[in-house]
């Protein structure tokens, strides 16, 4: 799955994103378990935090493309919870790009601590 070379990916990059002044973190739209697995098998090295209702997805319009194909997205938040860059996609394979430009996004922000 390309969601998951991603956040693998991230927890590469995550020294870099700390860096920057940014904290990462991944919600999985599946249960408490599920997610915990996740993070394990991934072994990365932020939260991986359960939506299983899908609160979360149906807020940024991340609803299934077709019943099948999942829509993700990258968020960035400032510090005062301000959305500051969003990036929604349902294909997958623009995610292994992605994290460099999110980086850059990250690190040309005005608001670092």
């Amino acid at each position: 799955m390309q969601c998951r070379a991603h956040v693998a990916q991230l927890g590469r990059m995550v020294e870099d994103f700390q860096n920057a002044g940014a904290d990462i973190l991944v919600i999985l739209g599946d249960t408490r378990e599920r997610a915990i697995k996740y993070a394990e098998g991934l072994k990365v090295p932020f939260p991986v935090l359960a939506d299983p209702d899908r609160v979360v997805y149906q807020a940024f319009g991340l609803d299934k493309v077709a019943f099948v194909i999942q829509r993700t997205a990258s968020v960035v938040l400032d510090r005062e919870g301000v959305i500051r860059y969003i990036k929604r996609t349902a294909n997958p394979m623009t995610w292994l790009q992605e994290s460099r430009e999110l980086l850059e996004f990250v690190e040309g922000m005005e608001n670092k601590p």
